[in-house]
């Protein structure tokens, strides 16, 4: 191949060469699952296994219209991965649009090309704020400082010199450099490293957790007492295809049909809606984790503020303030800054610099706040924070007061010696005030989480009186309680930490070490962390985080590290991302006792019918209409309802409020259906309809009781369900094997069940209320 030149780096001809032999910086990590998975994953499934198993059991009976159970599996598995599909090719195209950019040079022309366009020995830009998205030589540096946490564990910027080598999945947290790349797609860390580099902790859903565990209990009760209902019920009458059915209707009832599948679809549901309000959900998991935050953490730029900066005053004592913001644009231009208080520094700018007349710089770090450039001509200068760039007290308290009407101040200094790493004998120069925008909906948005029970943390690299002027402006609650963390040793201990983020809310002057303390103590307070940032400094909290959002556009390792991005760069679409999460788990929550309620009957009546030697009471085929009225159709409609309440963590409670009385209630009502029929001579047709009839009454109670608040729609809905059900146990029952419940000889004890249904469900409901389910 032929040699690279430094300055123009590769041709087009030698980039296409090292494309067509593979050598391609091709990151092979997915956000979204794929459609094979998406489909294995909502078919192959214990319970569906279970469900093949009775269908072929039932068939080899004959009796096919019992087959009709399979309907809501089929339809549960169709709409489930029809919707996750959808939602993940939305994900997808989302995802395109946040692909990390890189400035690579090549035929001697600066290009911006996605990370994963880039190939081997190509020369490309690195900046503050960005990813090493290949490991690479450096040709050339203007004090690069790398955070290499993601490697070795030391959150410490190392500097890094010419010829030192970078590793993929490093935060460059300071300088520039033109870097030659020298491993790319699966032979650099970018593959291996991007679950470090990218540290989402995201957590393992709750409510799928608790969900999981109890069909977990469920396998193991299942299979013996399926095993147990077919012996007794074949030792009882001897008939093989009653025993089959009989057994299957059981087993089916057990089953909590759909309500995984129907908390994965509403999730994916949720994210999708998101979608369309430009925001990316990386993690389907962290939608719910989002929900139970009762702590969000934020920097104050691009949150509070819009980032858009501009220079306001200019404060000169010895030189004129043209003088003045000449130098510190010079600065700014020998340190090659675009960050947005560069960008504000150098609007209108006409100064040029060429490299023989820079001698050197210090780049601009998180940890020293500020800035230096030393010139050929002997001159030195540095910009930064008053309180770490000079020595007069009076000028600091000067400084102070600025920061307190929410300026940002920067002061400008010189020293007669070149500044390295310390600044000596600083003259100060003057001040440079800096506006930032406060968003006009910022205190709607504060105020509207205050309400959601939401505590708010302001953590900051800026002047905490800057900060804390800003937060009284958006009235955040407690804004007054502020610390300027430059006077806390960021190697304190925990303990230290938990103090501070329990009694503060404004955060000024903080480290990027600090921010993932103050997180990790607020957590040691059993408190549910968000971290809101937009810049690398934000990266470390945002990974310590129990949920991470970030602003898009500034910083390509905050967008890395996040669960959240904010594609619209609107920090209001927090709203939406949370009540998306809080409607997703509440509503689930209140479906769930509909599908348990279902199982709990289930397994009480066969251990019922079990010991006493009797048939099951009623076939599959006769519960396929009333399982889809009563619980299949509602759930879907019900789980699109808002509700935004802060989850109460109380799952079990909830569930069982409701579920425990309409199971007790069906299987008493059953009973008593049964030992009558055999007293009064009714038929297995007889009893078993009345049984149907039950089930689905009681269920109906339930479900009235979980739809709570009542408007006009669910009462549409609660009736038009409730007159399709009884028409099928008067007009369409014959296919499902029901009796006309309004002909002789069951129509005095129709017309009694649907007069007390309603109120025993209460009557029990009350009782266990105030006897079991006390808080």
């Amino acid at each position: 191949m032929e040699p690279i030149n430094s300055q123009t780096g590769l041709s087009a001809r030698q980039a296409q060469e090292q494309q067509q032999k593979g050598n391609i910086n091709l990151v092979r990590t997915k956000n979204t699952t794929s459609v094979t998975k998406i489909l294995s994953k909502n078919l192959f499934t214990l319970f569906n296994l279970v469900n093949l198993v009775i269908a072929i059991l039932i068939f080899c009976t004959h009796s096919y219209a019992n087959l009709f159970f399979l309907g809501p599996v089929i339809g549960n598995f169709v709409i489930g991965s029809c919707q996750e599909i959808y939602a993940k090719k939305q994900l997808d195209k989302l995802t395109l649009l946040n692909r990390q950019r890189v400035t690579v040079l090549r035929d001697g022309q600066k290009q911006t090309i996605f990370q994963d366009e880039l190939v081997l020995h190509d020369l490309i830009m690195l900046q503050r704020g960005q990813q090493v998205p290949a490991d690479g030589t450096i040709l050339q540096t203007a004090h690069l400082e790398v955070d290499e946490s993601n490697i070795t564990g030391e959150s410490v910027a190392v500097v890094k010199a010419n010829n030192d080598q970078l590793l993929s999945g490093s935060l460059v947290t300071s300088g520039q450099a033109l870097v030659k790349l020298t491993s790319v797609g699966e032979d650099s860390f970018a593959n291996r490293l991007a679950h470090s580099a990218r540290k989402q902790s995201h957590n393992v859903s709750q409510l799928l957790n608790l969900i999981n565990r109890i069909i977990k209990i469920l396998t193991y009760i299942i299979v013996p007492l399926g095993i147990l209902m077919f012996t007794t019920s074949w030792l009882h009458n001897h008939q093989f295809n009653q025993a089959i059915l009989g057994t299957s209707a059981s087993i089916i009832g057990m089953i909590p049909q759909g309500l995984v599948l129907l908390t994965s679809v509403a999730l994916a549901v949720g994210a999708l809606h998101l979608s369309r309000k430009k925001v990316l959900v990386k993690s389907m998991t962290s939608l719910e984790s989002l929900a139970r935050v009762d702590t969000l953490c934020l920097d104050k730029t691009g949150t509070i503020t819009t980032g858009n900066l501009k220079l306001s005053h200019i404060i000169s004592e010895q030189i004129s303030e043209n003088e003045l913001l000449q130098i510190a644009q010079q600065i700014m231009l020998a340190n090659n800054e675009n960050n947005e208080t560069a960008q504000a520094i150098l609007a209108d700018c006409q100064s040029k610099l060429t490299s023989e007349q820079i001698q050197s710089v210090v780049a601009f770090s998180s940890e020293r706040k500020w800035s230096a450039a030393n010139f050929s001509d002997g001159r030195h200068y540095a910009i930064g924070a008053p309180n770490f760039i000079l020595q007069d007290p009076q000028l600091i308290k000067t400084a102070h007061h600025y920061g307190q009407q929410g300026l940002r101040v920067l002061a400008v200094v010189q020293t007669s010696a070149e500044i390295v790493e310390q600044i000596v004998q600083p003259q100060f120069l003057g001040f440079l005030l800096i506006q930032d925008e406060v968003r006009t909906t910022a205190k709607t948005t504060f105020e509207y989480l205050r309400e959601q029970g939401v505590q708010i943390k302001i953590i900051s690299g800026d002047d905490p009186t800057t900060v804390q002027t800003i937060a009284q402006q958006v009235e955040i609650q407690d804004c007054a309680q502020a610390i300027d963390m430059s006077t806390v040793d960021p190697e304190a201990d925990l303990a230290t930490f938990e103090q501070i983020a329990d009694q503060y809310t404004v955060f000024g002057r903080t480290l990027p070490e600090q921010k993932q303390k103050l997180i990790q103590g607020l957590q040691a307070k059993k408190h549910q962390v968000a971290m809101a940032g937009d810049g690398v400094n934000d990266v470390l909290a945002m990974r310590q985080s129990d949920c991470a959002i970030a602003i898009a556009g500034n910083s390509e390792a905050a967008e890395s590290a996040a669960d959240f991005v904010l594609l619209n760069k609107n920090f209001d679409s927090l709203i939406y991302v949370l009540n998306e999460g809080r409607r997703v788990i509440n509503n689930i929550e209140r479906v769930a006792s509909l599908y348990l309620l279902k199982t709990m009957y289930s397994v009480l009546l066969t251990l019922i019918f079990i010991c006493i030697g009797r048939n099951y009471p009623f076939y599959p085929a006769q519960m396929t209409p009333f399982n889809a009225l009563t619980i299949g159709i509602p759930t879907f409609v019900l789980t699109l309802r808002p509700d935004f309440r802060a989850p109460e963590g109380r799952f079990y409670r909830n569930v069982m409020q409701v579920a425990l009385p309409a199971a007790l209630e069906i299987t008493a009502l059953i009973l008593i259906i049964n030992s009558g029929g055999t007293r009064f001579g009714l038929t297995y047709v007889h009893t078993s309809t009345l049984s149907v009839l039950v089930t689905c009454l009681v269920g109906f109670a339930a479900l009235w009781t979980i739809a709570r608040p009542i408007n006009r729609g669910i009462i549409i809905i609660f009736i038009g369900f409730f007159i399709l059900s009884m028409l099928f146990f008067t007009i369409w029952g014959a296919p499902f094997k029901l009796f006309n419940i309004f002909h002789s000889p069951v129509l005095l004890v129709t017309i009694a069940l649907l007069i007390i249904f309603y109120p025993l469900f209460n009557l029990i409901r009350e009782i266990l209320v105030r006897y079991c389910f006390k808080n």
